[in-house]
């Protein structure tokens, strides 16, 4: 960094320019020093207004930072092969800024939340994670995640609050939305009606024994508990459940199972079946639903994501700093990269998802048939009761334990 480019001045620059040329600014020659990790009493508080002036101050300094590589844990996909298999478009403005070739990316694919949680606290060294927000909570508590330098994220403002929410956790903070999706069921309409479960599309369609082994589900404890309590409840949030409602929950979802085919592990697997004409109703996030629907074996059927009376659920994934990183300043600015509106197009085009970056994004967007599909021009499907988001499920212990006795039963 410049040695004239104050903290005051990066919040200045975040407002007026590209992040091109806020890597420029902060390209200066590195002293290849140890980590400015830690808070800086000089520093600006979060760049913009609102309520991010409420957050903890945090200041890291790029070019004072150690010239080696930066550790990416992340999903599958989200690496820096050519498209398809990964997503150059996410790193793009790190790799072609002052710290690309200093300090290069490197990836480590991560299986599941839980299990990239048990692997960094076992001692995996990471600078970048990408867990979802029901889970940042468990991060934080464990102390395996620190606050972000949201000074060094020029586009932080076009970060929407309701997305920013799950990750602001004690004035500070630690999560960096950057994928958005539903989940809910994928379904053939031409094979498939709700007149059984009320003439609605709904939740309990899973109960409904006309379908009994034509249904796939997500093998996912917390979700298994969700979908049930969703049909036993109603249009209320599935992640805030009593002991009782939990246990009634386990006995529908147990009740669902029966209808079961499969509980997929791999989102490719129950595309195949679908398209294969093994099950009827799938649960999907949008790009199974999209590969399911723009399938050339589906040509002909009416394949429906449904939108339940109940609401669908939602999650937001996205980056954390981890609290071990020795380059934290650099490690934001790569972060950064996967902050910009054209990274938010790009995970629409390329996966379906909806990007937590929402400013400039919708006109970037190539496939604009993408914007309607998933309502991405309408926040009202996004928010209870159309859709339900992801958070810190609880009780946690009692609701993923009942989740896993289903799968087990």
């Amino acid at each position: 960094m410049d040695e004239h480019m104050n903290r005051k001045g990066f919040v200045a620059l975040t407002g007026a320019t590209t992040l091109a040329a806020f890597l420029a600014a902060c390209g200066g020659s590195s002293s290849g020093g140890s980590s400015s990790g830690g808070s800086d009493a000089g520093s600006s508080a979060a760049a913009g207004g609102g309520d991010d002036s409420a957050a903890a101050a945090v200041g890291f300094d790029p070019a004072t930072e150690s010239d080696a590589p930066l550790q990416v844990f992340t999903w599958s996909g989200y690496d820096e092969s050519p498209v398809p298999e990964g997503a150059p478009w996410m790193w793009k403005e790190y790799t072609d800024g002052p710290y690309g070739a200093k300090s290069p990316l490197k990836f480590t694919f991560l299986d599941d939340d839980t299990q990239a949680l048990a692997k960094v606290a076992s001692g995996f060294a990471a600078d970048i994670i990408h867990p979802c927000g029901g889970y940042i909570q468990k991060w934080k508590e464990a102390g395996l995640i620190q606050p972000l330098d949201v000074a060094l994220l020029p586009d932080w403002d076009g970060v929407p609050e309701s997305l920013k929410a799950p990750g602001l956790i004690d004035g500070a903070y630690y999560h960096l939305p950057f994928d958005v999706g539903f989940t809910s069921l994928t379904y053939d309409a031409d094979a498939v009606d709700f007149s059984e479960v009320g003439g609605e599309e709904s939740w309990k369609i899973l109960l409904d024994d006309r379908y009994k082994g034509k249904i796939s589900l997500f093998n996912g404890p917390d979700e298994i508990i969700e979908y049930a309590a969703l049909a036993n409840r109603g249009a209320k949030d599935p992640t805030d459940l009593t002991i009782e409602e939990i246990a009634a929950a386990k006995e529908t979802a147990l009740l669902m199972k029966q209808n079961v085919r499969t509980y997929w592990t791999s989102q490719n697997d129950t595309v195949n079946d679908f398209v294969n004409g093994n099950i009827l109703i799938t649960a999907t996030w949008p790009d199974g639903y999209w590969k399911i629907k723009t399938h050339p074996k589906m040509k002909d059927r009416n394949i429906q994501y449904m939108q339940p009376i109940e609401g669908r659920l939602t999650w937001i994934c996205g980056l954390v700093l981890s609290a071990a990183s020795e380059q934290p300043g650099r490690a934001m600015l790569a972060m950064a990269a996967a902050n910009t509106p054209a990274a938010g197009a790009a995970v629409t085009d390329n996966y379906q998802y909806a990007s937590g970056q929402k400013a400039g994004v919708s006109e970037l967007i190539k496939n604009k048939e993408l914007i309607t599909a998933f309502g991405l021009d309408d926040p009202a499907l996004w928010e209870p009761p159309m859709a339900w988001p992801q958070k810190a499920v609880a009780p946690y212990k009692e609701y993923i334990a009942a989740g896993q006795e289903v799968i087990n039963a």
